[in-house]
């Protein structure tokens, strides 16, 4: 046993020099490593990580800013330049279009882009972030830009710009013809579109590295999917629904002042047929032709019955004296018709009848009853007696003098809709919501609005004079504006010029906030020529003070600025706030009249 413990001791003396030598290299290479390592995670603090690209842009070593700054360089430049897409018209001749990639739909969103990067080599476990730090050094993450693509705007673009060479099948129909009094069929036709998806596929490419290369846009055979031997059953049951023409539809109205029935007549009823491919019972793989009722056009036809059905609720009205609450008015219900509910109540009962295996006098005699809604008032009697509502604390005033009798017709309409309105403490004013639908069916008249760098016919021109005068009343009230946009150019009925609000559904809003401590009644009026807005409620002594409006820079062409500012004090004198509302308005000779198409 010596002999041998003596010769172990005796190798491992022998060896000693290699060991601490092989020690010494590994120390250094660790000693490397952790250096390499630690430089690199310090180099990367607060930083993008090191040779992180984004869409081939280098970005590692960047703050989030100096990135986000070279970044939206590189897509600017791309959004500028037009894509060129290529197609072959017929085997010998190719054409080229181009396109700006925001007229395709294209929408990029640098933000989260820069924070999907930002990520990278910082996650919250130590050896995840060394582990993409590493990759990152040597090239391993090129990121695609986040991005999007607005279908319909590519679809729109297609059937406008592409249309010689994107011509989809036809399916067999029917179309009716007046003069022979009976459907005539339409045959099928074959068709050739853009393969949607291989478009849809190099657009991604392109969009995500922001490449150069152009788009070869695919032809693909279209096939109709109905022939001619598969509409018979269709014409048979279009011919059956117009035989029983007229139909009644009746309104179930507790409050009497709709009409009791309306008539849906033949001529009426022929619009609103709508052909179309549906699977045939018989053989779930094949689609044949079927018959139906277009959900457009009969919301068409509904919101016209609405003019003569719907009526707007009829809140509480008080009268107030010496700045007090004296007399009441008694609110009325309002009454709708549901559009959507009344659709599918037409759809079910027509196009059933034969399902239901009914006579066809059986729905003449009992008529389809349409869907209607009671609306009860926001301010009734009793609500009023508890509202706190002691004093006028603003008023809001504005003349349209010169207007035109539409014009007069519109504002009349639109200041009802705001006479009685109530806002509870803390509850957020909107214009455009209290205001609701604009158009014929709600008794607007076609007058001049500003729209798209142009002076246009729409209905409910004039309303802005509306949404102006209750911005001065909450102007004047002390109110909180959330929301306000001065017109694109002066217009005469808004003088003094800077205390305007313009307003187009969904946007520009007026929103403002009660921020009084009860609530605030609106109350609406005019006389002649002059529209009021009175604010009612509770007053907490505030008191406003008013600068301007101040017209400058006032040109030859008609441009000018225009400033307000409103300054507000409590009732000890404190200063509270300042809002400042400034107005920018160009030439009105930059805003042409266009004629009314609308007559």
């Amino acid at each position: 046993m010596k002999f041998q413990f003596d010769h172990i001791i005796i190798a491992i003396s022998r060896a000693k020099p290699k060991i601490i030598k092989t020690a010494i290299k590994t120390a250094i290479v660790i000693v490397i490593i952790v250096i390499f390592f630690s430089g690199l995670a310090l180099t990367n603090k607060n930083k993008l990580t090191r040779g992180l690209r984004i869409a081939n842009i280098s970005v590692g070593g960047l703050s989030a800013n100096e990135a986000r700054v070279k970044i939206e360089k590189s897509v600017d430049e791309f959004l500028k330049k037009d894509i060129v897409l290529r197609y072959e018209k017929d085997k010998n001749n190719s054409e080229i279009l181009t396109a700006l990639p925001e007229t395709l739909g294209i929408q990029i969103n640098v933000a989260s882009t820069l924070n999907a990067a930002s990520k990278i080599g910082h996650q919250d476990k130590f050896f995840s972030s060394l582990g993409q730090q590493i990759l990152a050094f040597f090239g391993y993450y090129n990121l695609p830009l986040n991005y999007g693509i607005n279908e319909i705007q590519l679809e729109n673009f297609v059937r406008e710009k592409l249309n010689n060479i994107d011509k989809p099948a036809v399916n067999a129909g029917f179309v009716y013809a007046k003069d022979k009094k009976d459907f005539i069929l339409i045959p099928p036709q074959e068709g050739t579109i853009i393969d949607r998806a291989n478009f849809k596929l190099q657009l991604y490419e392109k969009i995500g590295k922001l490449t150069k290369n152009d788009i070869f846009l695919n032809l693909i055979n279209d096939h109709p999917g109905v022939l001619e031997d598969e509409t018979e059953e269709a014409y048979t049951k279009a011919k059956a629904i117009l035989s029983r023409a007229p139909y009644k539809l009746t309104i179930n109205d507790p409050l009497k002042i709709a009409p009791s029935q309306i008539s849906l007549t033949k001529e009426e009823l022929i619009p609103l047929i709508e052909f179309g491919p549906i699977k045939d019972k018989n053989n779930p793989e094949n689609k044949v032709l079927g018959v139906n009722l277009s959900r457009k056009a009969l919301n068409d036809y509904l919101t016209g019955l609405g003019s003569s059905i719907n009526r707007n609720p009829v809140n509480a009205q008080l009268t107030v004296q010496n700045n007090r609450v004296t007399n009441f008015s008694l609110p009325e219900d309002g009454l709708k018709l549901e559009i959507e509910k009344s659709i599918s109540k037409i759809r079910e009962e027509i196009l059933n009848q034969d399902a239901k295996n009914l006579p066809a006098e059986a729905l003449a005699k009992t008529g389809i009853k349409l869907e209607v809604s009671i609306i009860p008032p926001k301010i009734t009697t009793k609500d009023i007696n508890n509202l706190g509502i002691t004093s006028l604390l603003a008023k809001g005033v504005s003349n349209f003098s010169g207007s035109p009798v539409s014009r007069i017709h519109n504002i009349k309409i639109g200041a009802t809709k705001f006479n009685g309105v109530l806002l509870k403490p803390g509850e957020e004013f909107s214009f455009n919501t209290i205001l609701g639908d604009v158009g014929p069916e709600t008794g607007y008249k076609a007058e001049l609005v500003i729209k798209q760098n142009k002076t246009v016919p729409e209905y409910g021109g004039g309303l802005c004079q509306v949404s102006t005068t209750a911005f001065r009343a909450a102007v004047y009230a002390g109110l909180p504006i959330k929301e306000r946009q001065a017109h694109a150019f002066p217009v005469k009925y808004y003088n003094p010029q800077g205390f305007d609000a313009t307003i187009y559904p969904p946007h520009p809003d007026l929103r403002f906030v009660n921020d009084t401590s009860s609530n605030l009644l609106i109350q609406t009026k005019i006389k002649g020529t002059e529209l009021t807005f009175e604010f009612y409620g509770t007053h907490d002594g505030r008191k406003i003070e008013i600068e301007g409006p101040i017209q400058y820079d006032i040109q030859s062409d008609g441009s000018m600025k225009a400033q307000l500012i409103r300054r507000i004090y409590d009732k000890d004198g404190n200063f509270i706030r300042e809002s400042i509302f400034n107005s920018n308005y160009k030439s009105p000779s930059l805003y042409p009249i266009e004629k009314n198409p609308l007559e």
